[in-house]
């Protein structure tokens, strides 16, 4: 009679935090804020107010958004205030940045986010293979999580990286 197969990273105790599948969670979208522009320089906040009011807010709905101006123009703080505004209570969160900026900017604020204490004692194991996000989130959860945790390892439960191991 064989062995019956068994699941050795299960039964290990290994929790595994994948940031790949928390981002896939979310819907990423971005504004660009350059067509608003006057003359392709400057915005003239009555237009501006207006097009605002009359913004479809649809696809922004529980989105994850960047917004920024792909034109070289300074925009006073107003702007980006007024924009934020807008999109409180419609999208997840608003994000003043470049789009290919905005996964990294939602993983930190994921890590933020994360409840240390679900983690506690617990031996974890971050994985973030394939992510082009750098490494300011996975910073982030160090920060959140080692205080609390047994290990911190990054990779798959196969081939980890020794990040932290509690004394």
């Amino acid at each position: 009679m064989e062995d019956p197969i068994r699941n050795r990273v299960e039964e290990s105790g290994l929790v595994q935090l994948d940031l790949s599948a928390l981002l896939r969670e979310r819907t990423l979208r971005d504004l660009d804020l350059a067509p608003q522009l006057w003359q392709g320089l400057a915005i003239r906040e009555q237009e501006f107010r207006s097009w605002l009011k009359d913004l479809d807010v649809t696809p922004f709905e529980g989105a994850d958004v960047a917004i920024h101006c792909s034109a070289e123009a300074i925009l006073p703080e107003w702007v980006w205030m007024l924009v934020t505004s807008r999109l409180m209570g419609v999208a997840r969160s608003v994000h003043d940045c470049e789009p290919q900026e905005l996964e990294a900017m939602v993983l930190a604020r994921i890590a933020e986010e994360l409840d240390p204490a679900e983690y506690a004692g617990k031996r974890v194991v971050v994985k973030g293979c394939g992510l082009t996000s750098g490494a300011g989130p996975s910073m982030r959860i160090v920060e959140r999580l080692q205080p609390v945790v047994k290990s911190l390892m990054f990779g798959e439960p196969c081939s980890t990286v020794p990040v932290y191991k509690s004394r």
